[in-house]
């Protein structure tokens, strides 16, 4: 009786051994289902995050030719018969209109989808730059609407939702990705902006305007029809690194403007942004007063756009490779060592100086949407990043307007090396601004931690 029931458990063992290593060989098999599975996703979204971000960057290359106004400035005023003075303030409406336009933007984003939202910014364009051509001519309220207020908006819209959507594909590699977007859109004046200016003498303001309008509106709509949000294990397949079991995002529970660390943030952008307002609002004339050639001035105004555009991807790279502290620092020095340069050049009246000092100003202006874009995504996390994205770049106005109280209390064009005297100041309190960002971020960065463990 015992030895059967020996067998009959030894039968039960070899029965029981078949049985786990069947089910050992499906799970195997399972797995190597599931990795083959998750190698074709990888391979699917590299293929189409590619397409999107050249895509993308062709799209921001002609929205960011609202930022070509310094070209068209005069042409508006001879044209349409308009004071100088008067057509120069339209650069500040846009300015405050694309920052207002980007905070509606993720909104409208949020309730009809990024396609529809690209729709509507590609129709403000278009009304915008085809009103200004119409509408233009003798009426500066005409320009202050249109190319001021409908395209400043529409930019703000198309940029936030592009820059937002795409950068979502990119979770291994957002400061790479936000510098090639945003160095298609700070190259935009560049390219695209002179080829227009230099068209203006052949067919005329007008129809300039109109042109660039239907262009952009098509360019911008044929992204619409194609630009998606990634799967939502994006993050899982691209960067499995960066992603918690727990799904835990940061936008769950902070919001920018709850956050001491974003003000701080803050600080450092709206210095270094006024200081590059400052030198690429003046840089032609500003050169020519050092001693600069006419002619040079006029091409230096396209390097130091140059500068801005490679600063997008130079900075989103040193970003990836070290972190928000770094970049700032870096990108701080480098304000500080171009404001030197500049009231060098005013102060000795060498003109070697001032063009460094102005290549490395459009280079540190560049490198700030950068790092505001991975800021706000690294930060406060996807779930809220178009807003967040719209908050970090509002710092553009205050930017904006830092610019213009320093002119205004200095003396402004008559008074170039007592602006920049005030703006290298201003540059060592940004450099030094990172000192107390990088206490805050060490501790948020703590604080995350704990939370994604705690989850």
């Amino acid at each position: 009786m015992s030895n059967i029931t020996a067998e009959r458990d030894d039968a039960n063992a070899t029965i029981g051994d078949a049985r786990t290593k069947t089910e050992s060989e499906s799970a195997g098999t399972a797995v190597e289902t599931d990795a083959a599975s998750a190698g074709d996703d990888a391979k699917s979204i590299r293929g189409k995050r590619s397409l999107f971000l050249a895509l993308s960057t062709f799209a921001l290359l002609f929205l960011g030719l609202i930022y070509a106004f310094s070209m068209f400035a005069t042409p508006i005023s001879t044209s349409f018969g308009l004071e100088k003075d008067a057509v120069g303030l339209t650069f500040n409406i846009m300015m405050v209109a694309f920052c207002i336009g980007a905070v509606i933007g993720s909104q409208i984003e949020k309730a009809i989808g990024v396609r529809s939202t690209l729709v509507i910014a590609a129709l403000m364009f278009l009304d915008g730059f085809v009103g200004a051509g119409l509408f233009g001519s003798g009426s500066i309220a005409a320009v202050y609407l249109c190319y001021g207020v409908l395209g400043g908006l529409a930019v703000g819209i198309g940029y936030n939702s592009v820059i937002a959507t795409t950068n979502m594909w990119f979770p291994d590699k957002v400061g790479f990705s936000s510098g090639v977007l945003m160095m298609g859109f700070g190259l935009g004046s560049l390219i695209l902006g002179t080829l227009a200016v230099n068209l203006i003498p052949a067919v005329g303001l007008s129809v300039v305007f109109a042109g660039i309008g239907v262009i952009t509106c098509a360019v911008v709509i044929v992204l619409a029809l194609l630009l998606q949000r990634p799967p939502a294990n994006v993050t899982k397949i691209m960067a499995p690194g960066k992603e918690t079991a727990s799904g835990y995002d940061p936008g769950d529970e902070d919001a920018p403007l709850k956050s001491p660390t974003f003000y701080v943030y803050w600080i450092w952008a709206i210095i270094v942004i006024a200081i590059g307002l400052a030198t690429i609002g003046n840089c032609a004339s500003d050169a020519q007063l050092v001693g600069v050639g006419a002619g040079f001035a006029t091409l230096l105004v396209g390097l130091v756009s140059t500068c801005n555009g490679l600063a997008r991807v130079v900075i989103g790279i040193v970003y990836d490779k070290t972190d928000v502290k770094v970049t700032m620092l870096v990108d701080g020095l480098i304000a500080v060592f171009a404001c030197a340069c500049i009231i060098g050049a005013f102060a000795t009246g060498i003109p070697a100086l001032y063009i460094v000092g102005a290549l490395l100003c459009g280079f540190c202006y560049g490198g700030v949407p950068v790092v505001a874009s991975a800021f706000a995504r690294q930060r406060y996390g996807a779930k809220n990043y178009p807003l967040n994205l719209s908050l970090a770049n509002f710092a553009i106005v205050f930017g904006s307007i830092l610019n213009v109280i320093v002119q205004a209390i200095v003396g402004g064009t008559d008074h170039r090396m007592a602006v920049f005297t005030v703006m290298g100041v201003l540059s060592l309190v940004a450099a030094f601004d990172v000192l107390p960002f990088s206490k805050k971020w060490n501790k948020d960065l703590r604080m995350l931690e704990a939370r994604r463990q705690q989850a």
